[in-house]
């Protein structure tokens, strides 16, 4: 594939919670591996995240928004039902009217699923330059284990032929059918999942399995010719396990895990370890990502990072300057920076 990733940016809110304070209200965190985790302000959504997150990647690339020729925004969660978020991103960057937009949701795998859309319109000439965005800040009902470790973040990835910081070698997606393992019903606001976490961790597990040992097998790879592996991140320990099952070490995986410090980021969350990854890696270094949706499906995809990326990686914000920037908060200011508390608009 000739397209690849020539700038990419995130955001993180600034608000934090951390899991003693979970601890404090329920007598317990169900939320595996994560130490605290990132939550909206009152002013943000994830339009705004999304709108901050590309400007970032803009900036990094040194690119003007009104170049731009394609805009795909991802997100579980976004504002409207029906009316395109991707249109709003685009007033708010000044891309112009002149620019093909697309929304992606229903599943955290949306967030690869527009960046696969956006390499092919790319790839096909359709376009010079496209921007995927996966913004999320994924909901359930605060006595439901599945909430503790929901997080909210964006990450937007530039695309185009030509700087290419890290040029994609391949891809391999797979979708299976498997009921009731996380899921959020048509008009409702909340997710729901089995609450047997036997069941999801088998779904996550053969998802990513069928994905990732066939893009091995398609590129004649192994699991020890990619410096990083970067899988989605429901918990801190989920992505270890099926890594350990396909071959990868430990430190492969772990420069990638953000979850453990702002929560389960939704379709972002791939995106987001990726843009950790690459605020690390070396020309040279094949980068693996693979994503999880529910339902169930998976996209995995090989990036082997140029010599690009040195010029390009200081030039905008680095994960680890949000990380850094927090402000902590009790868990009655989480439930109402969540809008939990008092009347629902």
């Amino acid at each position: 594939m000739e397209a690849g990733i020539i700038g990419y940016g995130v955001y993180i809110p600034r608000f934090r919670i951390k899991s003693e304070e979970y601890l404090k209200a329920w007598g317990l965190f169900a939320a595996r591996g994560i130490e605290e985790k990132a939550l909206q302000g009152y002013d943000e959504d994830t339009v705004t995240m999304a709108v901050e997150s590309s400007a970032n990647a803009l900036k990094r690339a040194r690119i003007d928004s009104d170049q731009l020729d394609g805009l795909f925004f991802a997100s579980t969660v976004a504002p409207y039902m029906e009316k395109l978020s991707s249109s709003t991103v685009a007033a708010a960057l000044n891309t112009g009217s002149e620019i093909f937009i697309a929304d992606f949701g229903y599943s955290t795998k949306a967030g690869t699923s527009a960046l696969l859309s956006c390499l092919d319109f790319v790839s096909s000439n359709r376009g010079k330059l496209g921007l995927t965005v996966a913004s999320d800040n994924p909901e359930a009902l605060p006595d439901e284990p599945i909430e503790h470790g929901l997080g909210a973040g964006s990450a937007a990835l530039l695309v185009g032929k030509n700087n290419v910081v890290a040029r994609v070698e391949d891809t391999h997606s797979s979708s299976l059918e498997i009921i009731g393992e996380r899921y959020r019903r048509h008009g409702k606001q909340f997710l729901k999942d089995s609450g047997i976490r036997a069941y999801t961790e088998q779904a996550f597990n053969q998802a990513l399995t069928i994905s990732v040992t066939n893009l091995l097998k398609r590129l004649g790879a192994k699991a020890e010719d990619f410096a990083y592996a970067v899988f989605q991140q429901y918990d801190g320990r989920s992505p270890y396990d099926v890594g350990r099952k396909l071959g990868f070490k430990d430190p492969q995986i772990s420069p990638s895990m953000v979850v453990t410090k702002i929560g389960d980021a939704g379709c972002a969350s791939p995106l987001i370890g990726l843009c950790a990854v690459l605020d690390l890696a070396k020309p040279g270094d094949r980068i693996l990502v693979a994503s999880y949706g529910s339902g169930a499906g998976s996209d995995a995809v090989s990036f082997l990072v140029t010599d690009h990326i040195e010029e390009h990686r200081n030039k905008g914000p680095l994960l680890e300057d949000y990380l850094t920037k927090k402000e902590c908060v009790d868990y009655v200011t989480y439930l109402k920076l969540r809008r939990m508390l008092g009347e629902k608009q």
